[in-house]
């Protein structure tokens, strides 16, 4: 087990740190003191990396010149008045991203272990290209999520909808594993001055409820990717039967069931109707409120499903 990382530790970091510590006391006047507070180590750390000399020999197979730009970067950035630590790591990762896709830490790992140049390793290349498309995925499942919660901000009917625990909507990525690849609203949606607002953008892993009940849901359906809680009432019900819904409805009297006896409802209600429910209701029970469980394909489709519903129950209540 000698991954690239292990070279980027031991050998490219000390390296790094040298150069800018040399950096930012030449040419920016930053005492060791002060170095040694932005690089996260000790002032007698500092002094031996002042007093090293390095050469292209010593730190075969990267090249100081290459080095040494990289450094010139880092120290202009570190004397920028809001470069943060986060900051530092960030670009101290990017940086060693892009060496170890074909660059000299990908030439010095293969020049150590000999068989990755035999089997023609590419697998940081591989590796990079992978989490490109799972980070355009995320973005795109951001931003499809936004815009939904935007439509629901946007109906004033949908204040009619909010149960006493508050909605939520979630949407997965595809092939979701866990809570972590499904994003939702944090402290979900809320009712200001007669309105539902979310305060926070969607972010992933902040809904465990809908998230692990999705998530069982793809395990039998993977093209349902986006559910959404509701109030359930008499006009929710009227609204369901008008929209000619498919509905699962989860009784938990007379005795009292948790979340996973909704879960496996769920599952076994998509399973027995082909893949596919529009709703399943949760009746409620002693300190339960009714909630009913919107799902669609996309977080937009599921948006303008509650949008219709909303507006019909809305509907319904000024005609009583």
């Amino acid at each position: 087990m000698n991954p690239p990382c292990e070279l980027t530790v031991k050998e490219l970091l000390p390296i790094l740190r040298t150069l800018v510590a040399k950096e930012l006391a030449e040419n920016h006047g930053y005492t060791q003191t002060k170095i040694a507070k932005k690089l996260g180590v000790t002032q007698a750390a500092v002094s031996g990396y002042l007093t090293q000399q390095l050469t292209d020999a010593s730190i075969e197979p990267f090249s100081l010149k290459e080095l040494r730009e990289i450094a010139k970067g880092l120290a202009s950035e570190i004397t920028m008045k809001r470069f943060s630590n986060a900051d530092m790591i960030n670009n101290i990762c990017e940086i060693c991203l892009n060496l170890r896709r074909g660059g000299s830490i990908c030439h010095a790992h293969k020049l150590r272990i000999q068989e990755l140049e035999d089997e023609k390793c590419s697998i940081c290349m591989q590796l990079h290209m992978s989490l490109t498309d799972l980070s355009d995925m995320r973005r795109a499942t951001l931003s499809d999520l936004t815009v939904a919660v935007s439509m629901i901000e946007n109906t004033p009917e949908f204040v009619e909808l909010e149960p006493q625990v508050l909605s939520n909507m979630v949407m997965a990525l595809k092939n979701a594993k866990g809570v972590a690849d499904v994003a939702g609203i944090p402290g979900r949606l809320v009712k200001i001055r007669g309105k539902v607002m979310s305060l926070m953008d969607p972010e992933f892993g902040v809904s465990s409820h809908l998230a692990k009940l999705l998530l069982r849901i793809m395990s039998v359906n993977p093209e349902v990717r986006s559910v959404m809680n509701t109030a359930y009432n008499e006009d929710v019900a009227e609204a369901i039967n008008k929209m000619g819904f498919n509905c699962a409805v989860f009784d938990r009297t007379p005795m009292q069931k948790g979340e996973e006896e909704l879960f496996e409802f769920a599952e076994g209600a998509f399973k027995e109707n082909r893949g596919w429910v529009d709703v399943i209701v949760d009746t409620g029970g002693v300190g339960i409120e009714p909630n009913a469980y919107f799902f669609e394909k996309n977080a937009l489709r599921l948006a303008d499903r509650i949008v219709r519903v909303a507006r019909l129950v809305a509907a319904r209540k000024a005609h009583k």
